[in-house]
């Protein structure tokens, strides 16, 4: 008989020896490793030297003087994210990215681009997003029903566009994500998945236009309970306070109007809110005394005039956001106009309300550099530090990702004078701006001079609502009116 032949023949016999007495011998016989060495050598190979403490219980194959190796395999942990439930953008299970090198640096070692995001809560964001690229998640959805997707998006282009798919179908309509302001500016999306059965699933964002990032996906059941959002106010808790300083520019006066026209429109009923008037820096300039268009617009007990009182407006406005925050809600600044009222406002919440987080839970918008230079240094220090301070791209121009509202023509006062609903208010702004522009100190703004309308502090109204993608005066007209 050939040797090689003989020695595997051999070898099988040994192996089924080995089965044999393993099946048969009572565990307190041996460990499972070994008897004799050439158990040994069958499961490690010629590396094996020895059966060490052979037939007692703790034998061990030896491989010199260590022991062999022992391959014991666990089994794999779940990757899958838990549906209902919120899956963070960075923690794709695959993906296909257009470039090879993760351009953010954060997180991940693949080609996918992930930074750290200033987006509440922290964490990372997925960035530099591209035509084609996509992103796949193992979900286990833990009870079948019809599901919706919330999307944390940010974009300082607009033209984004992006679909979900689940095993491979595409199951949502197409998302487009407008500008929101900034690459860190967050907005929520929404998106219906329709049914999903309980059970492992494969969920895929697939883009169709980039310049945008994502920094997570919430799926609920359709029948959960959501919250009553308005962009990203949550109207059934959340506080809008409306700070205009009023001095010296009258875009202040078209800017209440803006405001009080997006009010009077049905989805913003029970949005809770309230106005300053006299919110101002260390700006010169004449104050433009406006009583009877802020009742008009807002309620005569919906505002506060710094200005007349600043005290009491300040204690008025806290006894407000007080009790907001401490029912769970949020409060969002409108900042059309210098942040020295709202740094001492907030000083009085951090003194008198010490555990509320009031860089979590005050979120201050504003879009113009000039506001913030004529802002008191320390104050526009303070409430950056201490608050949500969010700077947006500037009111009065167009193309920058926020809505222009300057505009010298005049093609739109018509409709706005005449509207059933909001034309006194018009009437009333057009009549103290002119009369400003004609008899105050301060700035003579060109286009309300010239016959035209101002109203750039209403684009932090329309990204605190969602109404981001508004391009200019007219589309806000025909968005409101």
């Amino acid at each position: 008989m050939n040797t090689n032949r003989k020695q595997v023949n051999q070898n099988l016999i040994a192996l089924l020896g080995l089965m044999l007495l393993m099946l048969f011998t009572p565990h307190g016989y041996a460990q499972d490793q070994c008897n004799t060495t050439l158990e040994c050598k069958i499961l490690h190979g010629d590396t094996a030297t020895d059966c060490k403490n052979s037939r007692s219980d703790n034998s061990i194959c030896m491989c010199g003087s260590t022991e062999c190796a022992v391959d014991n395999p666990q089994p794999e942990p779940s990757n899958s994210a838990a549906v209902p439930g919120l899956i963070q953008a960075e923690d794709f299970t695959d993906y296909y990215d257009v470039t090879a090198a993760n351009h953010g640096g954060a997180y991940r070692s693949t080609g996918v681009d992930i930074q750290v995001t200033t987006d509440t809560n922290g964490g990372y964001n997925v960035g530099w997003i591209a035509a084609n690229e996509w992103l796949e998640y193992n979900i286990n959805v833990l009870q079948a029903g019809n599901y919706t997707a919330n999307i944390r998006v940010a974009s300082n282009n607009g033209v984004g566009m992006y679909s979900l798919a689940v095993d491979g179908v595409t199951v949502s309509g197409t998302n487009t994500v407008n500008g929101t302001g900034g690459w860190q500016v967050w907005i929520t999306q929404t998106a219906n998945l329709g049914y999903l059965t309980q059970g492992e699933h494969t969920l895929r964002i697939a883009v169709q236009a980039g310049n945008f990032n994502i920094n997570w996906l919430e799926l609920l059941l359709a029948g959960t309970q959501q919250p009553d959002m308005l962009g990203v106010f949550n109207k059934s808790r959340d506080l809008l306070l409306a700070n205009f300083d009023s001095r010296p520019d009258p875009d202040d006066i078209h800017s209440v109007a803006a405001l009080a026209t997006m009010l009077k429109d049905s989805r913003f009923s029970n949005v809770q809110y309230h106005a300053v008037s006299g919110a101002y820096g260390i700006q010169g300039g004449d104050y433009i005394e406006a009583t009877h268009l802020f009742n008009l617009a807002f309620g005569a007990g919906n505002w506060s005039n710094a200005h007349t009182n600043r005290d009491v407006a300040l204690t008025t406005v806290y006894n407000k956001v007080a009790a907001t925050l401490t029912n769970g809600g949020d409060i969002w600044v409108q900042e059309a106009g210098q942040s020295d009222f709202s740094a001492d406002l907030v000083r009085r919440i951090k003194q008198q309300l010490p555990a509320i987080n009031t860089q979590t839970r005050i979120h201050i918008v504003q879009h113009s550099n000039w506001n913030q230079d004529k802002t008191t240094p320390a104050d526009l220090t303070y409430v950056k530090n201490q608050t949500d301070y969010k700077k947006i791209a500037d009111g009065n121009s167009t193309g920058n990702g926020t809505p222009g509202f300057n505009s010298s023509s005049s093609a739109n006062w018509n409709r706005a004078l005449n509207h059933a609903q909001v034309g006194a208010i018009w009437q009333e702004a057009k009549r103290i701006a002119d009369n400003a522009i004609a008899n105050h100190q301060g700035w003579q703004n060109p286009n309300i001079r010239d016959g035209g309308m101002d109203f750039s502090d209403a684009v932090e109204d329309c990204w605190i609502f969602g109404f981001n993608s508004l391009t200019n005066i007219n589309s806000f007209f025909d968005e409101f009116l």
